[in-house]
């Protein structure tokens, strides 16, 4: 048998293979009413529509409320002076960075440009 009847044998049988009865014509569809029906509106938007001043002064307290919560756990954590002197050292790197001249070629080596 040739190299050419070999592959036609083989690319019919994947061809067929394909070719197997998924005992169903059509996939399952969404039902026309529910693809057109007006979208569901949440329950806590109804707020929003009768109050857009509350939504926002609900808004401001809940952030006021985060702002001290983030106050009151900064001022209650231990500090660890190693974490210090790391976040020191960030902030270091990160002025130096901010401060390169990037039109520079090797910013790492600002003497060279």
């Amino acid at each position: 048998m040739s190299h050419g009847a070999l592959w036609g044998l083989l690319l019919g049988t994947l061809l067929l293979a394909g070719c197997g009865d998924d005992s169903r014509d059509y996939p399952a569809l969404i039902p026309t009413d529910q693809l057109l029906a007006e979208p569901a509106i949440p329950g806590h938007a109804g707020i929003a529509t009768g109050s857009p001043d509350q939504v926002a002064s609900d808004l401001a307290a809940a952030g006021a409320a985060l702002n001290v919560s983030s106050a009151q756990v900064t001022a209650e954590a231990p500090v660890d002076p190693a974490l210090a002197d790391r976040a020191a050292t960030l902030r270091r790197r990160a002025d130096t960075l901010s401060n390169t001249d990037l039109s520079c070629e090797d910013p790492l080596n600002p003497a060279g440009c």
